[in-house]
This record gives structure tokens, C-alpha cells and sequence, in this order.
């Protein structure tokens, strides 16, 4: 899938910002130029919301650890959350091309441990597209 120059620049642009830190910058792009051309930033906006969520609950129970109080009901949060950014992300996935949804399909849909790794993945990509956003409205307003 080609993808835009806007997209382009701005999965650059995040990739600098994180320090190289991007897992799945080419899927990370092809969602992101899926959004904006259906339309559905406010989709994305959600789910970069999520995936920020998603992965500081997922540091806090890798820190914690599974016997620590409280840990139960982040476990919850976070499988609640990964499915509603599951969800999410197939949301803009379904009108896109088919050979970017047989991609996506295979990579993190499938109940395995590499598909749940890929997608932990892709939202800790997407947590950054929050953090540059949040970055950036604030710098924009001094």
C-alpha cells in the first residue's frame, strides 16, 4: 500500500520524536493513512488514547508483578482496553485494501502469543502518536 506524503512525513516525524523507538512503523502508517483517508481521525484519536493507556497499565503490571494487590483489576483494565482497541483498529482496517486487511488480519488478530506480541507492539507505536500529539497542541499554544 503506497502511503500518502502527509502520512509519511508525520510517522517520520514520530519516529523522531521517540528516538527510533517505533516497533511497526509500516503498519503504524498504513492505519494511520487508512484514518485520515476514511476519515476516521477521531477513531484514531480514540485509539491512540487507548494504546497510551493500554501500554502504561501494561508497564505498571510488568512492574508490579501478577501477586501484588491491584494487580487483578489492571489485568482487567488492560484485556477490557486491548479488546476495544482491537476493535478499533479492525474498525478502520475493513474498508482498506484487501491484501493491508489480510496483513493486519494475520499479524495481530489470531489468538497466538506473536499475534498479542505484534499488537501490544502496534498500540505502544500508536501511544507515541498520543505523546507527539499532546507534545505538540501544547507547544503550539505558547
Amino acid at each position: 500500500m503506497t502511503i500518502s506524503p502527509e502520512v509519511s512525513s508525520l510517522v517520520a516525524a514520530i519516529q523522531d520524536f521517540s528516538r527510533n523507538k517505533l516497533r511497526r512503523p509500516a503498519d503504524f502508517a498504513v492505519l494511520i493513512d487508512l484514518a485520515y483517508a476514511q476519515k476516521k481521525k477521531d477513531v484514531l484519536g480514540e485509539l491512540s488514547f487507548l494504546a497510551k493507556f493500554v501500554w502504561n497499565t501494561y508497564t505498571v503490571m510488568k512492574r508490579i508483578g501478577r501477586n501484588e494487590e491491584g494487580y487483578d483489576k489492571l489485568s482487567f483494565q488492560f484485556n477490557e482496553n486491548m479488546e476495544k482497541a482491537s476493535t478499533l483498529i479492525r474498525l478502520i482496517m475493513k474498508e482498506g485494501p484487501a491484501d493491508a486487511k489480510r496483513d493486519f488480519t494475520q499479524a495481530y488478530f489470531p489468538m497466538t502469543p506473536d499475534a498479542f506480541q505484534n499488537l501490544l507492539d502496534l498500540l505502544y507505536d500508536l501511544s507515541w502518536l498520543k505523546n507527539w500529539e499532546i507534545d505538540h497542541s501544547s507547544s503550539a499554544k505558547r
